[in-house]
């Protein structure tokens, strides 16, 4: 006697025990389900869980919530500033710094990272004018020192390099970065001697600076 549909499918003949073919295939896709990504899916959803957020998304939002209550104050603007900074988006770190210097136009702080912003963003004119403004306020502003200096050394302007990091040096003297800077300009414009000083100045305060170790071997000096 030839087996009937049910039989075929593993089913039983008989009508109480019967099961639809369109069920198997649903139990069978959703333990698919549950195993595979599609599983994963389904769980997050069903437990009402997020997408995982940044610590740079958060600290954003948090500036975003507190200006949100005070809108006019610039040293909040000045935190969302530089959440975007380091959350990468340069631009908006930009439009922060500039609602800050719109209150007050010597802030140091949103000068010099706009400046830092406008260099991430590949806009080194704009970076040196910033950095320009830095020093205008404080002539030894040592991070805008150091940047511009680093600027001017891309640039092989080393006397515009002497000219900004000496004030720097002269209020930091224990900034090897600064001491450093300061003698490769001088090395630059052929002051082996004032190069070499500030060389042995950079290594008294950091005695591991390769820079300034390579520095003292170009001019010949054996420490």
């Amino acid at each position: 006697m030839p087996l009937t549909d049910d039989r075929a499918l593993g089913g039983s003949a008989t009508q109480d025990n019967f099961v639809p073919l369109w069920l198997v295939v649903l139990v069978l896709l959703l333990l698919l389900a549950v195993m595979g990504v599609g599983g994963f899916v389904i769980r997050g959803v069903m437990a009402g869980e997020r997408p995982a957020v940044t610590r740079e998304q958060l600290e954003v939002a948090s500036w975003l919530k507190q200006i949100k209550a005070r809108p006019s104050d610039p040293q909040l603007h000045l935190g969302l500033g530089y959440a975007y900074q380091q959350a990468g988006r340069y631009r908006k770190a930009i439009a922060e710094y500039e609602v800050v210097l719109k209150a007050n136009p010597r802030d140091t702080a949103a000068l010099y990272n706009r400046g830092v912003s406008y260099l991430l963003l590949d806009s080194g004119k704009d970076a040196k004018a910033s950095w320009q403004a830095v020093l205008k306020v404080d002539a030894t502003h040592a991070l805008a020192a150091k940047a511009l200096g680093e600027y001017y050394v891309d640039q092989r302007d080393y006397r515009s390099l002497v000219a900004v990091v000496t004030p720097a040096v002269q209020a930091h003297p224990e900034m090897a970065d600064l001491q450093y800077l300061l003698g490769f300009g001088y090395e630059k414009q052929a002051e082996p001697k004032l190069a070499i000083a500030h060389y042995r100045l950079a290594l008294t305060y950091t005695p591991g600076m390769t820079d300034a170790r390579d520095g003292l071997k170009r001019l010949g000096v054996t420490e």
